[in-house]
């Protein structure tokens, strides 16, 4: 009853849909179907008052002789969800509004869709139809950069492997179930350590452009002088915290920020700039506590890393042995952090760190943060 009476909104743009929990029939290729999205006919009043097609959707109709085509931009990597397996999304669409739709060639560069049909409304739902699985799309999509806090400091680099080793060598000497599946390839690289602060899914260059300028803004405005005043951060990395309920099959081990204020000031900054990113609907998948709050974490042994290895995909690992060793390891006692990188995932630049695309230089008050933006 709870979900029919505040049935979950889906924001496009400047429109907005109910979806309807009680609709079954249609696209259930989308986690979220296209028959179950209702517009909220109340929002659009209030908001879009004139409720224009470029508003909307972004897109561009123009009369031709035999009807009317359609154009809009939807970044190459969500082409796949329009077309879908076997071209049943597509061949859905262009049923359902007795339209063409035409996607540009894999290998031509170009992002732009052609809609043609011989109503001009035709033309309209269709697109709207694409931007809706595009939206759906983002949330099936792993993110492509991220915003970190780096923490590849020699000190810190020094204590991680002094960690590693601790392990390595516990697991070696105790070769039982509590040290199952711990081995040298689940520990990241030493010059790769930092706390991600928010996962970003930038599906083209405009996007990566718009995410380097947010951050920017971000750093500029006087309402998030309270995060930034008194930067850089000195925080003490301590304390270890696994992902999942289960201590003896987890996939991912991470350090702790010990509380202090410039933890706090860690904290409250993260949050905003996730809110921010959110807005503009660049975030990836990303992980909250149960209070609301982005979980602050370094990542000191992943599964994923040494799936990539492991022959079986299948890489959970104990970690009941190392919690018992080290569960309050002490990473870095008041440590200064004086950067903010937006990075590429799964880069690496010539330090070992990923190659950043912007970066901010933390400084002490009244000295403004320096912001750099690598253009490639």
């Amino acid at each position: 009853m709870e979900s029919t009476l505040h049935p979950q909104l889906l924001h496009l743009g400047t429109r907005h849909y109910r979806i309807n929990p009680s609709r079954h029939s249609l696209s259930a290729a989308l986690s979220v179907p296209v028959g179950e999205l209702e517009e909220f006919a109340d929002a659009v009043d209030v908001q879009c008052p004139k409720d224009s097609l470029a508003d909307t959707l972004d897109v561009t109709i123009e009369a031709e002789d035999n009807g009317f085509i359609g154009r809009l931009h939807v970044p190459a990597m969500f082409h796949r969800f329009i077309v879908g397996p076997r071209s049943t999304s597509l061949d859905q669409i262009q049923r359902d509004f007795s339209c063409k739709v035409i996607l540009p060639h894999v290998d031509s560069g170009s992002e732009v869709i052609i809609v043609k049909a011989s109503v001009r409304s035709d033309v309209h739902n269709a697109c709207r139809r694409i931007r809706w699985i595009q939206t759906d799309a983002r949330s099936k999509t792993k993110p492509t950069h991220f915003i970190s806090l780096p923490a590849n400091y020699p000190e810190l680099q020094k204590n991680f492997n002094l960690f590693r080793k601790t392990v390595l060598d516990s697991a070696q000497a105790d070769k039982g179930p509590d040290f199952a599946g711990v081995n040298s390839d689940t520990f990241p690289r030493p010059a790769a350590l930092h706390f991600t602060l928010v996962p970003l899914l930038l599906a083209n260059e405009s996007e990566v452009l718009q995410a380097c300028d947010l951050l920017k803004q971000f750093f500029e405005a006087p309402e998030h002088q309270d995060e930034i005043s008194g930067c850089p951060l000195r925080l003490t990395i301590q304390g270890l915290e696994y992902m999942n309920d289960d201590p003896n099959k987890t996939s991912v081990l991470y350090a702790k920020v010990a509380p202090s204020p410039d933890r706090e000031r860690l904290q409250n900054l993260t949050n905003a700039l996730d809110r921010l990113f959110e807005e503009h609907n660049l975030t990836g998948s990303k992980i909250q506590r149960p209070d609301g709050n982005v979980l602050l974490h370094m990542t000191v042994m992943n599964a994923r890393l040494a799936s990539r290895s492991a022959s079986n995909g299948d890489s959970q690992f104990s970690v009941v042995g190392v919690m018992r060793e080290c569960g309050n390891f002490v990473f870095a006692k008041d440590l200064l952090f004086d950067q903010i990188h937006l990075s590429v995932m799964g880069s690496q630049d010539g330090d070992g760190f990923y190659t950043h695309r912007s970066r901010v230089i933390l400084k002490q008050s009244p000295s403004a943060p320096e912001f750099h933006v690598t253009i490639t």
